[in-house]
């Protein structure tokens, strides 16, 4: 049966409503499909003009140019690089200029049997396909766009490409708007796959106010099925009618009447279904037997009616044996014995002769019908005996089968939930279907990749649960080792752009970003290497492992000490031209933040900044200022002072959780809070108003982590790993 695509869009056209952005919807010649276009952006500006109408030109020069023997991946891939090298171009050239994290687009070709998108920034773009099951499976595909896209620039702002094949029913969806949240779930289902596009486009824009604008585009795949047409027809005579009935059905009959006649298959056939009727009647009996729970009383009657009959059996045995021994103490009782065996032997002897004769006078037909019956004997036993073990194989494959079904259902109303943003369902739903994982077999190599296949996929979705972003090849910027062989780093600071490391063997390298390397800055006479480093203001501090304060000359290219050291100072923080270090818990001695004020080239006399608290400082290890002090904790938790004084506050749950925190970051410009642990590579965020977690982000590739600094202006995330400098995209700023 063949599939059409049909299509449908919105975007504003009276004067009220508001204009943001733009909706191309236009059909490929000959190909039956569309190249459809939805982009914004959030300020309205004539460059931003400039950017909407440039896109409006490409997307129709693509389905203009769409012809009928193009390759749809092939053309969309060229159309992107073209798309991207204009938009580059342009901005190179100073023509116009909108920030990248301002625009949001989705590009994309759909033919009846395939699609190809790309996109950037954030919108709404859903998709349901409907399994065999009849039951729709959602999937929101930009978060699949985001989750692949490393940094979004205008040197290649559609970086990802989502291709998939399309079926007869399919829904796919683009807005502007969270549908999810203005709509309810089961309405919103509903719509888009019950309604055809353009009713769906109606439907969705009354859920919206009149004045508020709307950008939206539909695409469905229907069924194509010619419909029946009137034809005339002439008049035929009765007697034809007949004649030609007769005629029409004597082929028919001829095979009815043959199907009638007995057939040796037919005759077999009766014999295996009556066999097959014997195996089930006895699996039945067996099914009885053990539904009533009466299996063990009949082996304890079996068991005790055995024993009867062996006592019974033994006291003649005994009876015949005593008997038999006094017959052997007389010497007439003897010779009659021998006598009576030498007589039977010969009687036996003579027997067995005259039955091997009468056997060999046996006609050969007889002969051959014992032979058969003994075969048929055989082959009924054996016949049964498979047919039972078959019927054991097929129910215990039925019963495999619906747990994999009950479990795929789970999954899809997981996803469903997920799409809803109910993360308490989905997760629950998830570990009831991780559960009947657990008891699925794996007895074949085809079971055993089902299972891999399914706890793969939940282990993605719980991945998406846990706010767990992994980033499979961040960009490397740099490795000190290029330099020097051995060297890693220690310490990180940034300030207007500028990166600084300091190197395990104590020299302070900067980050070359045109050459992509690091430079040597400073190389001291008598190293010292650092736990922790802190900038302000293009002052630059850094903690040493001896316990020391040091501070960097960048201009003078010398490193020199504070005058001021305690050797259970583990972090130390530069702010409001003050210095503070943190102090754990050791031997006794209570925890604490100690505060240094900054006076020319001098430190003050230290101060015990806490004045009250009552969680315990023994594992802290990170600290970080923004006016209030975080003080971060060995297992993840944060605790908060203002003015010296703790105040009540707490950070949301985070999965897996955290156990091995080493370093804290924010300043008084970020609305977060970062958070460092190495042996799990990855760096945990949390809202600092609420403590609230955001967003976890891992990669493989962050092996021996050691610091991290964010430039939340420019979007990017610096990580320390080893020799390797790392920058990956904070996605989770707005």
């Amino acid at each position: 049966m063949a599939s059409i695509l049909k299509a449908a869009k919105y975007e504003p056209a009276s004067p009220e409503e508001h204009i943001r952005g733009v909706s191309v919807l236009l059909p490929v010649q000959d190909r039956c499909g569309f190249v459809f276009m939805l982009a914004y952006t959030k300020k309205e500006t004539a460059d931003s003009e400039t950017f909407l109408q440039i896109m409006n030109d490409q997307v129709r020069r693509l389905a203009d140019s769409f012809g009928k023997e193009a390759n749809p991946q092939h053309r969309f891939e060229q159309f992107l690089g073209a798309l991207n090298e204009t938009l580059a171009s342009q901005v190179r050239d100073g023509r116009w200029c909108v920030p990248i994290d301002q625009v949001h687009a989705v590009v994309g070709v759909a033919t009846h049997q395939q699609m190809f998108l790309s996109g950037t920034g954030e919108l709404t773009v859903l998709f349901f396909h409907r399994k065999p099951s009849q039951r729709y499976q959602i999937f929101n595909l930009f978060r699949g766009i985001q989750t692949e896209q490393a940094l979004p620039t205008w040197e290649k702002t559609f970086a990802v490409v989502l291709d998939g094949d399309l079926h007869t029913d399919d829904v796919f969806c683009v807005c502007d708007k969270d549908l999810q949240r203005e709509i309810a779930q089961e309405e919103l289902n509903q719509i888009l796959t019950t309604l055809p596009p353009v009713s769906a486009v109606e439907k969705i824009r009354q859920c919206f106010p009149y004045k508020e604008g709307l950008l939206l585009t539909l695409l469905k795949v229907s069924n194509s099925e010619p419909r029946a047409t009137a034809q005339a027809h002439s008049a035929i005579p009765t007697s034809n009618v007949s004649i030609d009935a007769f005629e029409e059905t004597a082929d028919s009959t001829n095979k009815l009447l043959e199907d009638q006649r007995p057939r040796i298959s037919s005759i077999v056939k009766f014999v295996v279904r009556w066999m097959k009727a014997r195996a089930e009647s006895k699996s039945r009996i067996l099914q009885d037997i053990n539904a009533k729970d009466t299996t063990i009383n009949a082996l304890k009657r079996f068991g005790r009616t055995l024993t009867r009959v062996l006592l019974f059996i033994g006291k003649l045995a005994l009876r015949h044996t005593l008997s038999g021994w006094g017959k052997l103490w007389n010497k007439q009782e003897r010779k009659k014995i021998v006598k009576r065996i030498q007589i039977n032997g010969s009687r036996l002897q003579m027997g067995v002769r005259g039955l091997l004769s009468s056997a060999g006078r046996v006609p050969r037909s007889n002969k051959f019908l014992v032979l058969g019956i003994f075969i048929a004997a055989i082959v009924l036993v054996t016949g049964i005996a498979i047919m039972t073990k078959t019927q054991a194989r097929a129910q215990e494959e039925r019963s495999y089968q619906e747990s994999v079904l009950t479990i795929e259902d789970l999954v899809e109303r997981a996803a469903g939930a997920i799409i809803y943003q109910d993360e308490v369902q989905a997760r629950s739903l998830y570990l009831n279907a991780q559960t009947l994982i657990e008891n699925l077999q794996t007895n074949t190599p085809e079971r055993a990749n089902k299972v891999t296949e399914l706890t793969s996929d939940i282990q993605v979705a719980m991945n998406e649960i846990r706010h767990l972003v992994t980033i499979p090849n961040p960009p490397l910027l740099a490795d000190l080792a290029q330099l020097t062989d051995g060297v890693f780093g220690n310490s990180i600071v940034e300030n207007s752009g500028l990166i600084y490391v300091l190197g395990s063997d104590g020299r302070v390298y900067s980050f070359n970003r045109a050459q992509k390397r690091f430079d040597v800055e400073i190389s001291p006479e008598s190293p010292v290497l650092s736990i922790s480093a802190s900038q302000e203001e293009g002052r630059y501090y850094f903690l040493g492992k001896n316990g020391e304060v040091y501070s960097l000359s960048i201009k003078d290219k010398l490193i020199k000490s504070a005058g001021v050291g305690d050797p259970r100072w583990v972090d130390l923080e530069a702010y409001a031209n003050r210095l503070y270090l943190l102090r754990p818990t050791i031997d006794g001695t209570q925890g604490q933040i100690v505060r240094y004020d900054h006076t020319g080239d001098t430190f003050s006399k230290e101060h015990n900044w806490i004045t009250s608290s009552t969680v315990s400082l023994e594992r802290a290890v990170g600290l970080a200022l923004d006016g209030s002090v975080y003080v971060l904790m060995r297992d993840g938790s944060i605790a908060r002072f203002e003015s010296g004084s703790e105040v009540g506050w707490n950070t949301g749950l985070v999965e897996p959780q955290l156990t091995t925190a080493t370093k804290i970051w924010t300043s008084p410009e970020s609305k977060f809070l970062y958070v460092l642990e190495p042996s799990t590579n990855r760096l945990a965020i949390f809202t600092k108003e609420t403590g609230a977690f955001l967003v976890q982000y891992r990669s493989d590739a962050f092996t021996d982590l050691t610091d991290f600094v964010v430039d939340e202006k420019g979007y990017t995330i610096y990580l320390l790993a080893g020799s390797k400098l790392y920058s990956i995209a904070a996605s989770h700023i707005e």
